[in-house]
């Protein structure tokens, strides 16, 4: 019988953020999900963790400390649910371990900035990261859905004479100052939604956010 080794690797990477757990009810139940944000020097990608490791890991690995992973599964990832460019993610299963270590790669935010003219060339849903001005201000409204309360800052903004709509929400929608108009805005990790017949870009959790 032929026997195929299996490759064995590692992953190090400094965890960048935390989502917000989540829960999901399909045909199997009920369930949860914990993804992290893990970032190196090539780049970042999402760790996805279900149900019993999802109710473990949260207790281990925490956001600015550098792990080595290993028995890792990689799987794509549906465009609905990205949080990073990455088109794959990491998927904690039975066989995965984890210990803190010391990288001597100190993380730092950088940005790859992609122009607003070519937001209607790319899939809805891409992640991008995008430097615009911001020419109008609808304000902050707020309200409640299925128990859970939210803010959200509707923003017109624009790049070289190409406009578009802006919606942040909740912790970036927060952090906004009163008078941001003809200011600039740097915005890492942003999604590319549909919304009234055009495109809009769209805030998440891990959105980060430098006003100029």
């Amino acid at each position: 019988m032929l026997q195929l080794n299996m490759v064995v690797w590692k992953l190090q990477a400094i965890i960048s953020y935390a989502h917000p757990k989540r829960t999901y009810i399909n045909s199997n139940g009920e369930g949860e999900i914990s993804t992290w944000d893990l970032v190196d020097d090539t780049g970042s990608i999402n760790l996805v963790a279900f149900n019993l490791d999802s109710y473990i890991l949260p207790n281990k690995l925490f956001e600015g400390k550098s792990y080595e992973f290993n028995g890792l599964s990689i799987k794509t990832v549906d465009s609905i649910y990205k949080k990073l460019s990455h088109d794959f993610q990491l998927i904690v299963n039975k066989t995965t371990k984890t210990r803190e270590i010391t990288m001597t790669y100190k993380y730092h935010l950088t940005y790859n900035f992609t122009h607003l003219n070519e937001v209607e060339n790319l899939p809805l849903n891409s992640i991008i990261d995008v430097n615009v001005k911001i020419l109008r201000d609808y304000g902050t409204t707020t309200g409640i859905t299925n128990g859970n309360s939210w803010t959200r800052r509707e923003i017109h903004v624009s790049q070289d004479q190409v406009h578009m709509k802006l919606t942040l929400w909740n912790e970036q929608a927060k952090k906004i100052p009163t008078s941001i108009i003809n200011k600039e805005i740097k915005l890492k990790n942003i999604k590319i939604d549909w919304f009234n017949g055009s495109r809009t870009l769209v805030g998440m959790p891990n959105t980060s956010m430098s006003i100029v």
